[in-house]
């Protein structure tokens, strides 16, 4: 990790310049004290303490514990350095409040590997925090960029995309847009009842608009409620010519012109779409309680796990498009291993019409169970609803309708 900056405490200096040394060819900025005294006040300015202290009037488990006792510290990763493998020095450590000891002799590379791991798990904790307003209440980090998607088409995608945005608009309006990455059969436009007299093929062609936010919202279309629409191609053979690198600048422009971006990815899964899911702050995946979705999705967050693209920015919705409940909740979740953000009821009437009739479910029927969870969801993707602890993952069951081929 480039450009981090270490604080060392090492209270031996030739064992100080030999960390310093391996950290700094490792590219770290690395600052040393051999008095904890004099360090305490440097630690909220770096992002790692490392403490290598022996002998002195403060033991190294004292200088742990201080860290983690002062509120201008406390935030601050903290690795300590044992003298050996000794359990009880180790432990010694944790129950100080150290989030990584390694004992002596270590080698290099050992050093460098639990350094950038402890700087990474802390950086994603930092992109997860909850905001803390002035009156205690705890807030979820505010997002901006929202990607809805599943590996089968049918399952209510777009659906789920444009009331998101519609409901998000409500509060901002003029300063949200949705994307129709859904490129070759994108259908955000007829759900909103909309003719796009310019799509995202003309941006690509265009050239100008993929740099100029202010030019590239003359290409997307306003709808009623303040949302702002850019539109899929008509044509499908329009698709080919756009490539990951028309995607990012495309986001990357929208954000400079609009407060928040939805996105609808469709179904597809290539390069576009990865680069949708890394650009995106926070991914529904939207699926249906049945074998065909559910096997779809398990074989997608099997591949995403491997490539490590969407990680813990991934929340699910349950679409209940079947008027008999064929699969219960509980056994979607067993098979996914997650729990459900959102589950939309039934209705034999409200979707239907809301497609026929081009206006979405939360502006038709706010009142509705289907239009309150979609708004309900709006704010768990966007950060807006309160802060909510992340669901632990649920144990997988195999056997009956979800065994498992090896």
């Amino acid at each position: 990790m480039p450009a981090s900056t270490i604080l060392l405490i090492a209270s031996d200096a030739a064992s100080g310049d030999a960390i310093k040394t391996i950290l700094s060819g490792a590219g770290y900025t690395v600052t040393a004290f051999a008095d904890p005294e004099e360090a305490y006040a440097k630690v909220p300015e770096h992002q790692l303490v490392i403490i290598d202290t022996s002998g002195g009037p403060t033991s190294a488990v004292e200088v742990c514990r201080q860290i983690r006792a002062a509120p201008t510290m406390s935030a601050v990763p903290v690795m300590c350095l044992s003298a050996s493998e000794d359990v009880e020095e180790r432990i010694a450590f944790l129950e100080a409040g150290a989030d990584d000891v390694m004992a002596r002799p270590f080698d290099a590379r050992e050093m460098e590997a639990r350094v950038e791991a402890l700087l990474l798990r802390f950086q994603r904790s930092r992109d997860l925090a909850p905001i803390i307003s002035a009156d205690g209440l705890t807030l979820a980090r505010a997002r901006r960029t929202v990607a809805v998607y599943s590996p089968k088409g049918g399952v209510g995608t777009t659906t789920v995309a444009t009331n998101v945005a519609i409901a998000a608009a409500a509060n901002r309006p003029d300063k949200v847009v949705l994307v129709d990455f859904a490129l070759q059969f994108g259908g955000v436009a007829t759900l909103l009842n909309l003719d796009p007299k310019q799509t995202i093929a003309d941006v690509i062609r265009d050239e100008t608009p993929l740099v100029e936010p202010e030019l590239l919202r003359t290409y997307a279309m306003r709808h009623d409620s303040g949302l702002h629409v850019l539109a899929a191609p008509a044509a499908p053979e329009s698709t080919e010519s756009i490539t990951k690198a028309h995607v990012t600048q495309v986001l990357s422009t929208l954000l400079d012109g609009y407060d928040m971006v939805v996105i609808d990815a469709g179904s597809a899964l290539d390069e576009r779409v990865l680069t949708i899911f890394e650009a995106a702050e926070a991914v529904l995946l939207t699926v249906t309680p049945e074998i065909g979705a559910l096997k779809s999705m398990h074989a997608l967050l099997e591949y995403l796990s491997e490539a490590g693209t969407i990680g813990l920015k991934s929340s699910f919705v349950l679409n209940n498009l079947f008027a008999r409940e064929i699969l219960k909740v509980r056994d979607v979740e067993n098979f996914l291993g997650a729990k459900m953000a959102v589950e939309l009821p039934y209705d034999p009437f409200l979707y239907l019409k809301a497609v026929n009739e081009g206006v979405p479910i939360v502006t038709g029927a706010p009142r509705s169970a289907p239009a309150e969870r979609l708004t309900k969801l709006s704010g768990i993707a966007f950060g807006t609803a309160g802060y909510q602890m992340p669901p632990e993952p649920q144990e997988k069951k195999s056997g009956g309708l979800f065994r498992r081929r090896r």
